[in-house]
């Protein structure tokens, strides 16, 4: 009996006088659980977070590659706008292409033209007419760039070096197609040194937005004003040849059926 009361004490257990009793508490099996959840649930945000970052750095790099991009194109398309020709020296005045590939396409192309298109600021050039040369060529580092050159057309060619100047660190290649009216086909090369392409396709090649990945493209239809129109032929005179009519009675060239040209927006779209 003396033992009871020792063990019990107004009926509480001994263990629970003063107050230390035990409390409840998580398991260890319960501990690992929410450690697990905890973790799911902090790698899903921060993938979210890693993503939604990673999207708005693409899309920026894009936007101001892209601004580049539309930058150079713009002056490639006012300076082939601004283009010369005079029939007293067509070998002159005509446009020389060369077509060329590396990484990219690297076509070299050149023609007469005035404005200050691509011409630094300083240069005698830009209040009159020069040959503006255009190319791929490298960097101090062996990476493409686009270049420039440019000189008085009258000059003699004749061991003629003129210096060059980089007009993009970031337009990687070039490729021109030229309108034929007569076959109604791009073609990859132009010949003809002596006359001017009514039509150009111009597209300029920028650094890929992630590494491996696919270069960006920008594409431009140039008509160039003082070529010969695209229904008519050009006689090897320079002198554009009659426009007849065709046997549906509607109004054609001697190369057949001709293209007409509709502006929208930036773009010229060819409608038969």
């Amino acid at each position: 009996m003396l033992k009871e009361a020792n063990a019990v004490e107004g009926g509480k257990p001994a263990a629970a006088i003063g107050g230390q009793g035990l409390t409840p508490g998580f398991t260890l099996v319960e501990l690992l659980v929410a450690l697990a959840i905890l973790s799911a649930a902090l790698t899903v945000i921060m993938a979210t977070f890693v993503t939604a970052v990673n999207a708005w750095r693409r899309g920026s790099a894009f936007l101001e590659e892209l601004h580049h991009g539309e930058i150079v194109m713009n002056q490639l398309v006012t300076a082939l706008r601004s283009a010369a020709y005079f029939t007293t020296h067509p070998s002159k005045y005509g446009m020389r292409f060369t077509d060329d590939s590396g990484r990219y396409p690297a076509d070299s192309v050149s023609w007469v033209c005035s404005g200050e298109a691509f011409l630094p600021p300083d240069s005698p050039l830009a209040g009159g007419l020069h040959r503006l040369l255009l190319e791929i060529g490298t960097d101090d580092r062996g990476e493409p760039v686009m270049k420039a050159w440019a000189y008085p057309p009258l000059m003699d060619e004749e061991g003629l070096y003129p210096e060059s100047w980089t007009v993009s660190d970031q337009v990687r290649g070039l490729n021109l197609r030229f309108y034929d009216p007569e076959d109604q086909i791009w073609e990859e090369d132009w010949e003809d040194t002596n006359s001017l392409p009514r039509l150009v396709e111009v597209s300029l090649y920028l650094d890929p937005l992630e590494e491996y990945g696919e270069p960006v493209v920008l594409k431009r239809l140039v008509e160039i004003p003082l070529a010969p129109e695209l229904g008519e032929t050009v006689l090897p005179t320079g002198r554009r040849g009659a426009t007849g009519t065709g046997a549906d009675g509607r109004a054609g060239s001697a190369a057949g059926e001709p293209l007409t040209t509709e502006r929208s927006g930036r773009t010229t779209i060819i409608r038969r």
